[in-house]
């Protein structure tokens, strides 16, 4: 009688291929997962380094705007031509301290009143004009150059002429609004008095 060799064993196992992790393989999965780990906090880190130069760069922005680098720099007075008017405000300015040069040619101006409010447009020339109704000028420049960027130590005298000045009239109160390019306004609050000169003093 013949006896069956072990190759002939049957069993649960009999004929089913290898299933175990070799060495290779694990070491393939390891570097794959190295790798995408490696990716993504370069992803995090570059998005994270942005998100902090808008961050900062948004934050620098507002301290800039927050206060006006432009201020007045002495008397302010109202020039009056047509009885019982005020038919232009001068105003004095220079920078304030610690601020930067501004370009006059990018400054802008308004005139709000009571009754009403209207965009003062730049004179041409700017400089050294007595401006006509609506437009307003750099009539004076003090202890400057030739170029209209003011600088510390500079002045500057603003001759504002509204085309409107029903808020020019005794007892009526107006607001300038200066707005140099990227920078907050400033703005000069002032009443016109009982009685109108020449030249008249504005509070």
């Amino acid at each position: 009688m013949s006896t069956s060799s072990s190759s002939d064993a049957t069993g649960p196992h009999r004929g089913l291929p290898e299933t175990g992790f070799t060495g290779l393989e694990a070491a393939i999965v390891l570097i794959a997962f190295v790798i995408v780990a490696a990716v993504f906090a370069y992803v995090v880190l570059t998005t994270g380094i942005l998100f902090s130069g808008e961050s900062q760069s948004t934050i620098h922005q507002g301290i800039r705007e927050a206060g006006s680098s432009v201020t007045v720099t002495g008397m302010v007075y109202g020039v009056s031509n047509t009885p019982g008017y005020i038919d232009s405000v001068i105003v004095p300015v220079g920078l304030t301290a610690g601020s930067e040069p501004i370009d006059f040619a990018t400054v802008s101006v308004r005139f709000v009143g009571s009754t009403h409010r209207e965009i003062v447009a730049q004179s041409v020339p700017l400089v050294d004009v007595s401006p006509g109704y609506g437009f307003w000028s750099i009539q004076e420049r003090l202890n400057s150059d030739a170029d209209l960027l003011i600088e510390a130590g500079e002045q500057y005298m603003l001759n504002i002429t509204p085309a409107i000045r029903t808020d020019c009239m005794p007892y009526r109160s107006f607001t300038v609004e200066i707005k140099p390019a990227g920078r907050a306004a400033l703005r000069v609050e002032r009443t016109v008095p009982g009685s109108i000169d020449t030249i008249t003093l504005l509070k």
